[in-house]
């Protein structure tokens, strides 16, 4: 057995792990689904996206403190530790308007700090590629244009109705598509660079949790174009499942090397 199978199979995903996930993410869709949880009245909802994000953040700083020295790994990794923080903090004031202001949060203030989040993420994912693989093929490059073309151009399709009504929130929308998108892409162009490296099982985890970040995050813009989020819609779900497999992700990356 080659050493980077057998730091693949060591780095093998618990099932342990899988079932913890699974209770989290069905315990919350049953409390969701219940009478508790309102758009009317203030809940556990409303904050999990931010509490979950500062998970990640959390334990990705832990993770750059791991790698204190690293070349590569130490930076990477703390600004995807700083770019989830900003999540929680654009939450929070996200819900201040919401709450406590009772006006329309979106656009406001928070969306500086949602938006920071992408090019903290991105940084984290390009220096990676860039340290592993210095040079991507262009059938590479190409893909990472299709994929984040084919998201863009779909949400354009199903919300430029909507764009009449108001031009700000629909470009502000398209804003964080196209960086959903190129987040996502971004993350598949990493997992092919690590994917038979001895970080294979963790970069694979962090490239789902991403790509079902990206795509609850495009999921909500357009439910928002349409008047039609709540609460109680699953895309919370969604971001609940994506920032708690990213969390075993970084734990593996952790644990790997």
């Amino acid at each position: 057995m080659s050493q980077t199978t057998k730091g693949f199979a060591r780095g093998a995903i618990s099932i342990k792990a899988v079932i913890v996930i699974a209770a989290i993410v069905i315990g919350y869709q049953v409390y969701a689904s219940s009478e508790y949880v309102t758009d009317e009245e203030m809940s556990f909802a409303d904050f999990s996206y931010g509490l979950s994000s500062l998970a990640v953040g959390i334990v990705a700083i832990f993770v750059a403190r791991r790698y204190k020295g690293s070349p590569v790994f130490g930076k990477t990794y703390l600004a995807l530790g700083i770019g989830f923080v900003l999540l929680f903090v654009g939450d929070l004031v996200y819900n201040y308007y919401l709450l406590v202001l009772d006006e329309d949060p979106y656009p406001s203030l928070a969306d500086i700090f949602f938006i920071a989040f992408y090019a903290f993420a991105g940084y984290h994912i390009v220096k990676n590629i860039k340290y592993f693989k210095k040079d991507l093929s262009w059938s590479s490059k190409i893909s990472v244009v299709i994929i984040a073309g084919i998201m863009i151009g779909a949400f354009g399709f199903f919300t430029i109705e909507t764009l009449a009504d108001d031009p700000t929130v629909y470009y502000m929308s398209m804003a964080y598509v196209v960086s959903s998108a190129i987040l996502l892409a971004l993350a598949l162009m990493a997992f092919l660079v690590f994917r038979n490296s001895v970080l294979g099982v963790a970069w694979t985890m962090l490239v789902i949790g991403i790509f079902l970040y990206a795509v609850a995050d495009v999921w909500y813009y357009y439910l928002e174009e349409i008047g039609a989020f709540s609460i109680k819609d699953p895309v919370n779900t969604l971001w609940i499942l994506s920032n708690s497999i990213m969390i075993y992700a970084l734990y593996k990356h952790k644990k790997t090397i």
